[in-house]
């Protein structure tokens, strides 16, 4: 932010894209419901220190620092901006007045304020309160990318040559016939659409995705000071950890350290795929990795973490969300979310076709890990675990349906078969003693239930171990530990392991009524996404079923 630029502002009063906050001591208090609106519309300017009426005012010199810290807090804390934003807080004078600036890019998520939507119409905020308005945002924002916003400020100084060099090294090695090898450093940025002209605005310049691939540190801090990327291992001090890396630095840099850490702290194992051999890690993590980078919300003001542990690798990573949930192999919808960057990823063959970096995981961890599947869950901060070792219910499966009294004839082999292959989380995979197991799973399962926003499920006074075991029958120990409502939810869950009808689970349920079992149990179930109709958008039509889904089975196995 220059004074021209600055003066530019201050000539053309407020409007959709300019904001004035007359704030002299400290940072007024509908500040972030303007920088929400701006987010949520087409970014702007707030500029700190003038009057509605366009007159300087200036800020307290002695106070200028305390609401630079204020705000860039505030703008980072997710219980005032949702999600969290990261950019900064330019300090300027203009006659002899101290001003604080805050730039604000249209950002390609949908943002609250104090849980609140804010759209920006003229010089207002305004709040979004009817579902079909709500709608229409998440619909624009699809549309958006902060990848390409433009910062004129910066030029090809900010840039490390050094990069260009290394760019060039990894194209001769991915195809020694690329083109770039040939052209001039601005050429590649202009033909990687890193340097850009708006159409709309006549804005011209380099953008966030040209300093987050060849910026100096210096420039990435610059434009986002909260960025960073933590990868940790935690296997034998779960509280710290056994080694770590924090990564601030360009993105090429950042996928090379990271696989480098991968290769530091897992095995290989290799795999011969008719006759080429094939090494699994370096397929799985090099995927998992590059989605990292290239599916990342830069803007976010969350890091990025990669943690490996003894029993699986966890990865939550800011995300441009476009539903919530676990993501289904056979329905996801693969989306760009940084289209750019993954496209210069592409060039150096570190990324594929959209949407194969999810299914070569599924394909090639059931080899590495001995028939594993991943988890990718959908959410502010997306989350993908990769299990290092697989456990499954397996013979604790047939305890578990007489736990919850359930007819195994009723229920049938096909569902006992599915249960016993849904995977176990470690941690209760361990335990040994079929008491200590199913007290552990009954509490773990309380614990997370009554979470739920829909299904209810009840909590108990608080049950001893000692007292759980006098029980002479598996089913009498069930009942110690739940109320009926909640066996009758985790049999239900049991039951939609596989197909099943709303007659089918009538009859194995003992429910005489069939409103009653839709009111109480399966629509609350349908609507916290523990269970779904198998022909989704038909829910009326004749042989419709319902059908555990991806966090039914997580609930079911235990995992956070």
């Amino acid at each position: 932010m220059t004074i021209d630029e600055l003066n530019k502002i201050l000539e053309r009063g407020e409007d959709t894209h300019t904001e004035y906050k007359q704030s002299q001591t400290k940072a007024p208090g509908d500040l972030y419901e303007t920088a929400c609106s701006m987010l949520n519309r087409e970014g702007g300017i707030i500029v700190l220190g003038v009057a509605d009426d366009m007159k300087v005012i200036g800020i307290e010199p002695d106070c200028i620092e305390k609401i630079k810290k204020e705000v860039i807090t505030a703008l980072n804390n997710k219980d005032v901006i949702n999600p969290p934003v990261n950019f900064p807080v330019y300090e300027l004078e203009l006659n002899n007045k101290k001003l604080l600036c805050i730039k604000i890019p249209v950002s390609s998520q949908v943002h609250t304020c104090y849980g609140i939507i804010y759209d920006r119409e003229n010089d207002s905020d305004i709040k979004i309160l009817d579902e079909s308005r709500k709608s229409e945002m998440y619909f624009r924002k699809r549309q958006d990318f902060t990848e390409n916003t433009i910062y004129p400020a910066m030029t090809i100084d900010d840039l490390d040559a050094g990069l260009f060099e290394k760019t060039r090294s990894l194209l001769r090695a991915a195809n020694p016939e690329h083109p770039w090898l040939q052209e001039i450093d601005m050429t590649i940025l202009r033909s990687a659409l890193f340097y850009r002209k708006d159409l709309k605005t006549g804005e011209e310049g380099f953008t966030l995705a040209a300093a987050l691939i060849f910026g100096k540190d210096t420039t990435i801090q610059s434009i986002l000071p909260a960025y960073k990327v933590e990868a940790m291992v935690r296997r034998e001090n779960l509280d710290r950890w056994d080694d770590r890396i924090t990564l601030r630095t360009n993105l090429i840099d950042t996928y090379q350290q990271l696989m480098a850490f991968v290769k530091k702290h897992l095995d290989n194992k290799f795999y011969l795929e008719g006759d080429v051999r094939k090494d699994l890690r370096d397929i799985i993590f090099r995927e998992i990795v590059a989605n990292i980078i290239v599916h990342r919300e830069y803007t976010n003001g969350f890091s990025t973490d990669f943690i490996i542990y003894k029993d699986r690798v966890v990865v939550t990573n800011p995300n441009k969300t476009l539903f919530r949930g676990a993501l289904s192999l056979d329905t996801f919808n693969p989306y760009a979310k940084n289209p750019n960057i993954r496209k210069f990823f592409n060039e150096f063959r570190w990324t594929d076709e959209i949407g194969s970096g999810v299914r070569n995981v599924y394909k090639y961890l059931k080899i590495y890990a001995n028939g594993a599947k991943p988890l990718f869950i959908e959410d502010d901060l997306f989350k993908t675990i990769i299990p290092l070792v697989q456990e499954t219910w397996g013979a604790k499966a047939e305890t578990l349906i007489e736990f919850l009294g359930l007819d195994k004839e009723k229920l049938g082999i096909f569902r006992i078969d599915a249960l016993k292959d849904i995977a176990l989380s470690i941690e209760f995979a361990k335990i040994e003693g079929l008491d200590e197991f199913f007290f552990q799973k009954g509490s773990s399962w309380r614990e997370k239930g009554v979470k739920f926003t829909n299904v209810r499920m009840q909590k108990i006074n608080k049950i001893y171990f000692e007292d759980f075991q006098k029980g002479s029958s598996w089913r009498e120990k069930g009942v110690k530990l739940f109320p009926k409502r909640t066996i009758n939810l985790l049999k239900l869950l049991v039951c939609c392991v596989g197909p099943v009808t709303t007659e089918e689970l009538m009859e194995v349920m003992g429910f005489a009524s069939r409103d009653k079992l839709r009111e109480l149990y399966l629509v609350p179930l349908r609507k916290d996404d523990l269970i779904d109709y198998t022909i989704k958008d038909s829910p009326n039509v004749p042989g419709q079923k319902y059908i555990l889904t991806e966090k039914g089975r997580l609930f079911l196995g235990g995992f956070d």
